[in-house]
């Protein structure tokens, strides 16, 4: 609630409780003049100073420049016994911390008063509001499939409480169990999500942003524990189900690259030949998946090279990797080159993002899964990057280390071995030269046939 006082004062508190705080800690009520709102009010905020550097919180209590005196004190007592309590309180606060505010700079200090809990003596977090703000931190970090996830997740975690609010202290073990409970009776969003996978899913996630949590506010050196339960200890969160094997055999991969192209009407492109041609340029670059087709930016020298979106934000070197750009693909990779040089391909002129592009292509692959000579159920697009993997290890007969460098996976075994290894990308060209001879990729033309509109008949009188 928004408090207005017509009456107004400057107020100077007296420093924090302890002896300690005493020295380093002092509040004061102040107004600003340069803070006047468009209502004409000015917000009274506290002026926190700790070792020698200040900070502000906002308080409710709004005034008008009628109530101010020429050097912008307060005048009436009422307001200054108002603000005297709300100083207590942030007092009884230091108070609690003792000798540990010795070692805590002014934002530290700051962050503690924001967070105390006067009423329960204890730290409070809006578990939901925290998510969506770390889920902001992931789409500027341009990890949009981590965002989404964690979007789905909260936007469960809303529909099952009833509200948009959820207390940090609240999540335990009863309250996840009883969470899990609700999922499991509750239809499934989507085929991929039924069962065991939202579970996994959804409580993965909840542990990782409690973990972030506790990381950022808790202070363990400094005996300051906002966030003391660790329901995760005694909670288990289910193993997700083994993937589905997504890769298809040989003769799929070639029925896809003898597909013949769809006529193109004259309002433009086909879904169908679309789908086709990005399967098999995916299948040509070592499994590259939409994100990176859509967004890489690196060509030169006959080699395609960027960042893997997926893992390189958990990868020293940004999960690079180079691929080259053998002739079986040229032509695909000809085709949809931006001719404006901003990027690799031009598919970001035709999409707003890599979501609705992914979409468009697995539209396309489900028609094609149907087809007479592909017949390739639920037919998608990582399809392409499974099969390669599968091919190369079981058929084209390479080492396991070289399908994990060429896939630029993260996993803790290789993390150490990484460092000790300059980067080469010579194995994988050799990889893929193997597979790409042994599947005996066939493309063939890549211009499509477009259906000329018809001119209406003038007739003549």
């Amino acid at each position: 609630m928004i408090v207005y006082f017509t009456h107004l004062n400057t107020i100077f508190v007296p420093r924090c409780g302890s002896n300690v705080v005493q020295q380093m800690t002092t509040f004061k009520a102040v107004v600003y003049k340069h803070h006047r709102k468009e209502d004409g009010t000015f917000n009274i905020k506290i002026r926190i100073t700790h070792h020698r550097m200040k900070r502000h919180i906002a308080t409710t209590y709004f005034v008008t420049k009628d109530d101010l005196t020429k050097g912008f004190k307060i005048k009436n007592q009422s307001i200054i016994d108002e603000l005297d309590r709300t100083i207590k309180k942030y007092r009884k606060a230091c108070d609690a911390l003792g000798e540990r505010v010795k070692d805590m700079d002014a934002d530290q200090v700051l962050h503690y008063l924001e967070t105390y809990n006067e009423k329960k003596g204890s730290f409070r977090l809006d578990f939901i509001a925290y998510g969506r703000d770390k889920i902001v931190e992931m789409q500027a970090k341009n990890r949009a499939g981590n965002a989404k996830t964690y979007n789905v997740m909260l936007n469960s975690l809303e529909t099952y409480l009833g509200r948009d609010t959820l207390d940090i202290s609240e999540i335990n073990v009863n309250f996840l169990k009883l969470y899990v409970n609700w999922i499991e009776s509750k239809p499934a969003p989507s085929k991929r999500e039924k069962g065991e996978r939202a579970v996994s899913l959804y409580l993965s996630n909840i542990r990782a942003l409690h973990n972030m949590a506790k990381d950022e506010y808790n202070d363990e050196d400094n005996g300051i524990i906002n966030i003391p339960l660790s329901p995760f200890a005694k909670f288990k969160v289910p193993k997700s189900p083994v993937t589905r094997k997504r890769a298809v055999p040989i003769e799929t991969i070639q029925a896809i690259a003898k597909l013949p192209y769809q006529v193109v009407s004259h309002q433009g492109m086909n879904l169908f030949n679309f789908a086709r041609d990005m399967f098999l340029l995916s299948f040509g670059l070592v499994g590259m998946n939409t994100v990176d087709l859509y967004s890489c930016e690196s060509i030169k020298d006959g080699r395609i090279t960027y960042n893997r979106t997926k893992t390189k934000n958990r990868r020293e070197d940004k999960a690079e990797i180079s691929i080259r750009i053998e002739p079986e693909i040229k032509a695909l990779v000809e085709k949809y080159r931006d001719k404006t040089g901003k990027r690799v391909f031009s598919f970001y002129q035709n999409y707003i993002s890599p979501d609705t592009f992914g979409t468009a292509v697995n539209k396309g692959l489900k028609l094609i899964g149907k087809h007479e000579t592909v017949k390739a159920e639920d037919l998608e697009f990582y399809a392409s990057r499974h099969s390669w993997a599968t091919i190369a290890t079981n058929q084209a007969k390479v080492n396991k280390y070289t399908v994990h460098s060429a896939l630029n996976h993260v996993t803790e075994e290789m993390k150490v071995t990484d460092i000790y290894i300059d980067k080469s990308y010579a194995l994988i060209d050799e990889a893929n030269r193997k597979v790409l001879d042994l599947v005996k990729l066939k493309i063939g033309s890549v211009r499509e046939t477009k259906k000329e509109k018809k001119k209406p008949v003038v007739k003549q009188i």
